[in-house]
């Protein structure tokens, strides 16, 4: 099958008029996706954490019993989610040029541009994520128990 078979099939398959481009795949270029899938790591590290612990102390656990199975299951699944969003961010380093620099201005209209915006912003929100990752799992840290 050539690739302009394939094109019209799967314009037919996306049911995308004549002449126009269907649209984006997950993580294609200039696919907004990648910018919010960070903040959709922390938002799942943070309700697994925080269920699991509640779980915990009002099912499992008796007030006074240590959290230790819980802190060891937060800390896996913090090191998995820190791990996935390292590899977003080398992701967008690496297809998008994105770069951590504050006072860059991104001026043009072009589709580098674009590009390159699409790489920073993703960055940021990688950080962003990480950092909130990290404070999420803190107080697993501090307690010891329930009560």
């Amino acid at each position: 099958m050539t690739k302009i078979d394939e094109r019209a099939r799967d314009a037919e398959l996306s049911h995308t008029p004549p002449g126009e481009e269907p649209p984006k795949r997950l993580l294609e270029e200039g696919s907004v996706w990648i910018m919010i899938a960070a903040p959709c790591i922390w938002a799942l590290h943070f309700l697994l954490s925080y269920w699991a612990a509640a779980v915990w102390c009002a099912k499992l656990a008796d007030r006074y019993d240590p959290i230790l199975p819980v802190r060891a299951g937060v800390a896996v699944l913090t090191l998995v989610a820190l791990a996935v969003v390292a590899w977003l961010a080398r992701y967008a380093v690496r297809r998008y040029q994105g770069r951590l620099l504050i006072q860059e201005d991104l001026t043009e209209h072009s589709e580098a541009e674009r590009t390159r915006f699409l790489g920073h912003a993703t960055l940021l929100l990688c950080a962003l994520s990480a950092a909130a990752i990290i404070f999420d799992s803190m107080p697993i840290l501090v307690f010891d128990s329930c009560y």
